[in-house]
């Protein structure tokens, strides 16, 4: 029996969830198990609900080259990454080298860091549970949370202008000269405007997919976005005739040497670093649907840095390019091409900018369902499991983050843009707590349904819900940085303070790591076995997930034996998942 791809994707999951709207409003019952996740219409409280459980076997489909495209695609959104580092004055080769150290460094983290999610098919907030304790993962929890409701916010007005673009292109001078304009205090034009609704609009039904629905994306983007670079690299070097500007000229400022050069340089690693930490900790929520633990090892240890390098390459020798060539330095890319269509306004040059535009909007789509929307989701879902799941948190996030005015938030001030910069001396020390905890202090061996108790005595439980040897490495982590992070605000403070936010991501997360073990030497959890053999317990949970799938198989099997020919081939299409582990299509709320 063949379902139509349309109907099974849109039309099914639209009239599953009308019929249970109105469902709800049958009787008080009805309407509570709607109001609340799955299995907790009566709970107070609950520590579980079906995004915190460990992922059923249909929902595990990312194989190795889905996390290939992922990054493969991610690493060409660089553009402006390796060219501010030039902005800042370092050498063209200089910005490379950053690139790389920094995406390398990066990789290895997200490669240790999806271990745990791959093989217990649990996200981050119930891997925080394991170390930092059923009450103490709050914190981490709600830190991750707030600064992806602000990204999402910020990095949807910035997609806007994308489709601002989009539609120059495609309705000409009439969209750069409307009847009607915002006043200058509203901090942005009516086009960006329209642009950033369009595009908040698009992303609206996305919160309703989780990571195993969204691989076509990460595909498509991997397909498209490196073309499109490519394309407006060649376009660069045309217009300078392949000639490249100073690094004077392109800075703007004299280039420094000597220790100034040297604290600029690890400085703008740690900068990077900035950029990648969301995904350090973002991780486990993707690699939780990885069918093999191996699938998350070696392809962000390789994918991660050579696409990050190459994109960064590109956007440093574009900018160079165009700075030679018109005598501007301009490092964003919607900026790019609102210049380029200021020189030349022809049809073809509109198409070609047009197209270009959608690659780039596409990675911001990308970009904010996997870095952002996401993670919210999941931390959302960890603090009210009673009342959101993850669907429910994306929609929450997307729409809130609608109200934040992120065109405000852009022109505020630079004290929120340094907050956000140095959102790594925070989540460095959570990062390498759970690295340092699933390698070395309890060798992969997780008792995973016992991170969902907090009765007295359960072994996450600690002391009060709290691991304190965690709770320690954490502060020490995050206080050495702390001072001079509260210097970007323009607070006095002393130079080694300065010195040590310069390099507060990597202060940050090796001091948490070291800590945490000798912390964890001295005073052993008692919840785990040193004897036990590395990942024994992780063995014996894939173990029994394969039973349970096996015997899911079998009683289908025999149930449909027992109907005529027409039962049978609906109940194939009913549980198709069981056999061919395909998703199944749902869009509950």
């Amino acid at each position: 029996m063949v379902v139509n791809p349309v109907n099974r994707v849109i039309i099914q999951p639209v009239r599953g969830w009308a019929r249970r709207l109105h469902g709800a409003f049958a009787s008080k019952e009805a309407f509570l198990q709607y109001v609340h996740t799955e299995g907790n219409a009566h709970a107070a409280h609950s520590w579980t609900n079906e995004d915190l459980k460990p992922s059923p076997p249909h929902m595990v489909n990312w194989r190795w080259y889905h996390f290939c495209t992922f990054w493969f695609g991610m690493g060409f959104g660089n553009w402006t990454l390796g060219s501010s580092f030039v902005g800042v004055g370092l050498a063209w080769w200089e910005a490379l080298i950053v690139v790389w150290v920094a995406a390398t460094v990066a990789g290895l983290c997200m490669a240790f860091n999806s271990r745990a999610a791959a093989n217990y098919h649990v996200g981050y907030p119930v891997l925080l549970r394991t170390c930092f304790g059923m009450y103490g993962h709050y914190w981490p929890v709600l830190a991750r949370g707030v600064c992806a409701m602000l990204w999402v916010s910020v990095l949807n007005f910035q997609g806007g202008a994308f489709v601002s673009t989009m539609l120059n292109c495609i309705v000409g001078n009439k969209w750069n000269n409307l009847g009607v304009q915002f006043p200058d205090s509203v901090g942005t034009t009516l086009q960006r405007f329209i642009g950033f609704l369009i595009f908040w609009a698009i992303e609206l039904p996305f919160c309703s997919l989780r990571p195993y629905k969204l691989r076509w994306l990460y595909t498509l983007k991997a397909w498209t976005l490196p073309p499109s670079v490519f394309g407006l690299l060649i376009y660069c070097l045309m217009q300078s005739k392949g000639h490249l500007a100073s690094n004077v000229a392109l800075a703007g400022v004299t280039p420094p040497k000597g220790a100034a050069l040297a604290w600029l340089f690890v400085g703008s690693i740690n900068s990077a670093m900035g950029n990648w930490s969301t995904f350090i900790a973002n991780m486990p929520d993707f690699a939780r649907y990885a069918t093999n633990p191996e699938a998350t090892m070696w392809t962000h240890i390789l994918f991660v840095p050579f696409p990050a390098a190459l994109g960064g390459t590109i956007g440093i020798f574009g900018t160079s390019c165009l700075q030679s060539a018109w005598g501007v330095t301009i490092w964003n890319q919607w900026d790019v091409f609102d210049a380029i269509l200021e020189r030349d306004f022809s049809g073809k040059t509109r198409l070609a900018v047009f197209l270009v535009a959608f690659c780039s909007a596409l990675f911001n789509f990308g970009a904010i369902l996997g870095a952002n929307l996401l993670p919210f989701g999941s931390d959302v879902t960890a603090l009210f499991p009673t009342f959101f799941n993850l669907s429910r948190g994306m929609w929450f996030c997307c729409i809130v983050s609608l109200a934040l005015m992120p065109w405000k938030i852009l022109a505020s001030a630079n004290g929120f843009l340094a907050f956000l910069d140095g959102y790594g001396i925070f989540m460095g020390p959570t990062a390498a707590i759970m690295i340092t905890d699933y390698w070395i202090v309890r060798r992969g061996n997780i008792r995973i349904m016992d991170a969902y108790s907090s009765a007295s005595g359960a072994p996450y439980m600690y002391w009060h819900g709290f691991n304190l040897n965690a709770v320690f490495a954490y502060l020490c982590g995050m206080m050495i940085p702390f001072v001079g992070f509260i210097g970007t605000f323009g607070v006095k403070v002393p130079y080694g303070a300065q010195r040590a936010d310069d390099i507060g991501w990597y202060v940050s997360a090796v001091t948490a790591g070291v800590v945490y073990v000798a912390v964890s030497y001295v005073f052993p959890p008692k919840n785990v076995d040193q004897n036990m053999p590395r990942e024994l317990l992780a063995r014996e949970f894939a173990a029994s997930r394969l039973a349970d799938v096996q015997c899911d198989v079998e009683s289908s099997v025999d149930r449909s034996e027992k109907l005529d020919e027409k039962d049978a081939d609906v109940e194939v299409e009913k549980t198709p998942y069981q056999v061919t582990y395909e998703p199944a299509t749902d869009m509950s709320l």
